[in-house]
């Protein structure tokens, strides 16, 4: 397929995506050329933009969350067709190291990059990935929500059956509910039989949060968090923390707000944390579990499409753009003032 594309490309970081016309890309035997119908985008960008995320390689074509349909295939995929619906899985993995094999590809040993960051991704009207990486999206679901769910709602999957292996009855903290990820955290947590608190600083934010399912909602703008939580849980503290915003002050008072035997779970991207202040006795005498969680592999990402279908989770896509309007967005997210999940549109 050859002619033009529509793109926004980062060319230098912290910098202005700049709109440009760029060559449909043509896939390789084992690649599929996909025509984008939606992209997701959320912090995580942000933070790709600013260089905290590590391999990533300038000039680039960003975003990830994309849903669209295959325009063509390379000449030796057998998965997938012209004209499939498919959505993305965006690390790009082997499928044949310990990691993959185990069910933990996020973890691969011979891990290349991601779909948008060492590839060029889905702010641009055709986008050319290994064919692995596309995943069939299931009738009923649209393309905006299938993208959405490949990170915002797979992420959280992965979280609570793997990380923090979350029951009926258990109580979750969100910090950062409100937001792109969290409003999704809010709803795979209730899948998971737990009680929710959500905490964020914005009212309008909480009040979406509460709308998609948190049980207890606190501002905790000029407010001591663990303190708050505290109170919610009669002092009881909380099974599971899942820290979407990451910087040292949320994770130190979601340590201090856990439960005994609880679990810390950071899921945003540490913005210039070094290290970290707590009681390390609490390793010991509370055995609370401190994790990472790193997005979902490529069975995750089907399940929670599967959760979608099903109606069980509701991606929150609360507000949608044109691809001309990025530099726009991204500004209003790094300012944490959008709520639930942003995404492009095309035509």
């Amino acid at each position: 397929m050859k002619g033009m594309m529509k793109a926004m490309v980062l060319r230098e970081w912290d910098g202005p995506l700049i709109l440009e016309q760029r060559p449909i890309p043509q896939p390789g035997p084992l690649e599929v050329l996909i025509r984008v119908k939606a992209c997701g985008t959320g912090l995580t960008l942000i933070n790709l933009k600013a260089g905290r995320i590590p391999g990533v390689t300038l000039p680039r074509i960003i975003g990830h969350e994309i849903g669209g349909v295959v325009e063509e295939v390379g000449s030796l995929v057998t998965t997938c067709q012209p004209g499939d619906r498919v959505c993305v899985g965006f690390y790009i993995t082997c499928g044949y190291c310990k990691w993959c094999i185990d069910g933990r590809e996020t973890l691969c040993e011979n891990f290349t990059g991601y779909v948008g960051a060492v590839i060029d991704g889905g702010y641009a009207e055709y986008v050319k990935i290994p064919a692995r990486n596309a995943i069939p999206i299931p009738e009923g679901v649209g393309f905006a929500e299938a993208g959405v769910t490949t990170d915002a709602v797979a992420t959280n999957w992965h979280l609570f059956k793997e990380r923090s292996k979350t029951k009926p009855n258990d109580i979750a903290l969100v910090v950062g509910a409100g937001g792109g990820v969290g409003i999704h955290t809010v709803q795979v947590a209730k899948a998971f039989g737990a009680h929710v608190i959500g905490v964020d600083r914005s009212d309008d934010k909480l009040e979406k949060a509460k709308e998609y399912g948190a049980d207890v909602v606190i501002n905790v703008r000029d407010k001591d968090m663990a303190k708050e939580v505290r109170e919610a849980t009669g002092g009881r503290g909380v099974d599971v923390a899942v820290d979407t915003v990451g910087t040292k002050e949320t994770m130190e008072d979601c340590i201090k707000a856990l439960a005994r035997g609880g679990t810390l779970a950071v899921v945003g991207v540490p913005r210039d944390v070094k290290s970290l202040n707590f009681n390390p006795g609490q390793l010991l005498f509370d055995e609370i579990v401190l994790t990472g969680s790193r997005c979902a592999t490529k069975q995750e990402i089907r399940e929670s499409l599967e959760l979608v279908r099903r109606g069980l989770v509701k991606p929150a896509i609360l507000q949608t753009f044109r691809l001309e309007d990025a530099n726009k967005v991204h500004e209003l997210i790094d300012k944490m003032q959008l709520p639930g999940r942003t995404v492009f549109l095309f035509d």
